[in-house]
């Protein structure tokens, strides 16, 4: 029994070992001229859908930036996340951190585009790294290029999506990046990421009414977030939100950095950012550095979308991204 016992445990760490090397793989053999034979004007087919849904919906692009990060975060860049459940099976969908997750129907509607002009050639996955791509350009952030060749996965499970929480220690945050092959400086330029978009109240509802271990929130952001949230817990569907930089919200930019260091950040996380002695330099460089966060954010999101991808025959390209081809 002992012996078992033992054999399960050294399997159990093998595959953990696997899982963390696949999570650091860096994409090197996708190619930015993946599609040239196959699909020439993927890349165009993708960003016309996103210029037209923004200038419909300015929040869809926030929305794919987080998206891609919760993808490829959980089994790779594979469009795991992009799986609906079903009454048969479950998905990484309904796992507790993506019930807010958005930009779902951008994604398909790409996806539809690509079918239409090229059947069968373009993964879901590279339609969302694409995606992501197109919403920080369209959001005033540097456009950088996308190598393609990644494939779909043939798994979903809520239970593996073990993402960091809003409330989360900054310690175990950068132990979190540190085994996904991304550097401090590199995690705090992916917190940059929260210069768009927002949070649902309940993210940080606790720093307006107890004591804030993250530092102090500024007193008249207090004050504000109090006002707009409640004090009262409510259900998701009727918490509301708040932007996480409310001066520019659809702009990529340094704010966010300067509002770390003036403590008028709503998570407390991003806020152990500026005091934290293993990144507080960092957010204090960008900060100041305007041009180079911009150029650093594109830099960390090409490296955060080929973080474990499937390539060659592994996985499948599927014709619809909300479901298996089988």
């Amino acid at each position: 029994m002992v012996t078992m016992v033992g054999s399960v445990v050294v399997i159990r760490l093998l595959l953990m070992v696997q899982l963390l090397l696949a999570m650091a793989a860096t994409g090197e053999a996708l190619d930015t001229a993946y599609y040239a034979a196959t699909c020439p004007d993927a890349e165009a087919i993708v960003h016309n859908t996103m210029e037209r849904l923004h200038y419909t919906d300015p929040t869809l692009a926030p929305a794919l930036i987080r998206l891609l990060f919760h993808d490829c975060f959980v089994r790779g860049c594979d469009a795991s996340v992009l799986i609906a459940p079903t009454p048969r099976y479950s998905s990484e969908r309904a796992a507790i951190p993506n019930y807010a997750l958005r930009g779902f129907g951008a994604v398909d509607a790409a996806k539809r585009a690509l079918e239409a002009a090229c059947p069968g050639a373009v993964s879901c996955a590279d339609a969302l790294a694409l995606a992501a791509r197109d919403a920080v350009e369209l959001l005033g952030g540097c456009r950088y290029d996308v190598a393609l060749g990644r494939r779909d996965g043939t798994r979903s499970d809520p239970w593996e999506v073990d993402l960091p929480a809003p409330f989360a220690r900054l310690d175990d945050v950068l132990a979190y990046f540190a085994a996904r092959g991304f550097s401090a400086e590199e995690t705090v330029v992916l917190f940059g990421a929260h210069t768009v978009g927002g949070a649902h109240c309940s993210s940080f509802r606790y720093r307006l009414t107890g004591p804030d271990s993250g530092g102090a929130m500024d007193e008249t952001l207090r004050r504000d977030m109090l006002d707009t949230c409640g004090a009262a817990d409510l259900p998701l569907d009727t918490d509301p939100a708040a932007f996480f930089d409310p001066d520019t919200p659809f702009t990529v930019d340094n704010n966010y950095y300067a509002q770390l260091m003036s403590n008028r950040t709503l998570l407390q996380v991003d806020q152990e950012a500026a005091t934290h002695p293993d990144t507080a330099p960092h957010v204090a460089y960008y900060a100041a550095s305007p041009g180079a966060f911009l150029q650093r954010f594109s830099e960390a999101m090409a490296k955060l979308s080929n973080a474990g991808v499937l390539e060659g025959d592994a996985g499948e390209v599927r014709k619809v991204c909300s479901r298996y081809n089988t």
